[in-house]
């Protein structure tokens, strides 16, 4: 059996199968759980790997110079490129739930800038981006070369976005994505059932089932 979703939360599993969401969207008393499960399903996917923090320190050279003590995990595993590349997979999946599609038909400059323009409706500061060059430059640049173009840089330290040196602080591009799926999940369960929110959504969830069969 297909699950939706399959997460950790204090060390207890949580598991919901296909045909378990398929019945759930059937029923408006189920809405906030639908929104949380639709957020753990991304998150958990996507996101959790960039906010885990190891507890391990070691000591760190360069060439020629002393000791600095780090987080390991900072340190060798977290990457810029990786989050950023894990982000922008995750961004046009969640506009694909806001127009209730089973693929994406519009332009990609297009899906991005509408992602973009929402995070202004949730005050967020992935609205930085609105009308930016990110899909081509960032997003296109890592899922077909692994890398950026137009001498766009991503790093994990400053602002989120540094506009004149063409600069992404990914770790601040992270947090702020994951903030933007916490507020569609509120916005979910403020919204009427029956509205076009709710709507698209459950079109988009019957469509992720039936891609699973």
């Amino acid at each position: 059996m297909t699950n939706f979703v399959r997460y950790y939360e204090k060390q207890v599993l949580f598991e919901y199968s296909m045909d378990e969401v398929e019945n759930l969207i059937k029923d408006e008393t189920n809405k906030k759980l639908i929104s949380e499960l639709i957020y753990q399903r991304y998150y958990n996917r996507f996101l959790k790997l960039f906010f885990y923090n190891s507890k391990v320190e070691l000591s760190y050279y360069k060439k020629n110079s002393n000791a600095i003590v780090k987080n390991d995990f900072n340190t060798e595993y977290k990457n810029g490129f990786i989050i950023m590349t894990s982000c922008c997979l995750l961004i046009e999946t969640i506009a694909s739930y806001f127009e209730g599609i089973n693929q994406t038909k519009k332009s990609g400059s297009e899906v991005f800038n509408f992602i973009f323009n929402k995070a202004n409706e949730y005050n967020n500061d992935l609205k930085d981006f609105v009308n930016e060059p990110f899909y081509k430059n960032v997003r296109c640049a890592l899922l077909h070369q692994g890398e950026t173009y137009n001498k766009f840089k991503i790093r994990r330290d400053g602002i989120l976005y540094d506009r004149e040196n063409k600069i992404i602080n990914a770790k601040l591009f992270c947090d702020s994505l994951n903030q933007f799926l916490i507020s569609y999940k509120k916005e979910l369960c403020a919204e009427k059932w029956d509205g076009a929110l709710w709507d698209n959504c459950r079109l988009k969830l019957r469509f992720i089932i039936q891609n699973s069969r």
